[in-house]
């Protein structure tokens, strides 16, 4: 009987496993195209009037790709601060990212959506360095939570996002 039931179970789950249906990565990063502003903290609050991040996302390749350009507010209004092309690959169906700082220091990135609302990247500089682990959290499709971890775990910073 313990047999039987063991089969069953198994059956079931790869039953289950080959009815599972791939992701479309490139669906899920055209969520992100838009203008977004940061909120004062990662908490909920609104929007003010002079957001401390603004973020513009403009689609290329019919949104299969997005150039990224992250702006502070500075003294004189918005100033670039990164700068960055997202993109899917389909050959690996993964999300794809290359960019640079303000520092002048460029990056590279990998990663994917595990559901339509969670996406992870990590970064890497161009000696191999483990940069940062940034995870988008979207709790729709005009907000979004990001945050950047070290190798070790620790938060290096967090955000929330509005669409505007």
């Amino acid at each position: 009987m313990k047999g039987k039931i063991l089969l069953v179970l198994v059956m079931c789950a790869i039953s289950s496993y080959g009815q599972e249906t791939k992701l479309d990565q490139a669906s899920c990063l055209k969520r992100y195209v838009g203008e977004w502003f940061s909120t004062a903290s990662a908490e909920y609050n609104p929007v003010g009037d002079r957001s401390e991040i603004k973020m513009v996302n403009v689609p290329k390749m019919n949104g299969n790709s997005i150039q990224v350009e992250v702006f502070q507010l500075g003294n004189e209004g918005y100033v670039p601060i990164l700068v960055e092309l997202i993109s899917y690959d389909a050959i690996t169906n993964k999300i794809v990212a290359l960019g640079q700082n303000e520092n002048e220091v460029c990056f590279s990135g990998v990663g994917s959506f595990s559901d339509k609302n969670n996406w992870i990247m990590v970064d890497y500089d161009f000696s191999g360095n483990h940069q940062q682990t940034v995870s988008f959290q979207f709790r729709s499709d005009r907000e979004v939570y990001l945050g950047g971890k070290n190798n070790s775990g620790e938060i290096l910073w967090k955000t929330r996002y509005i669409k505007k």
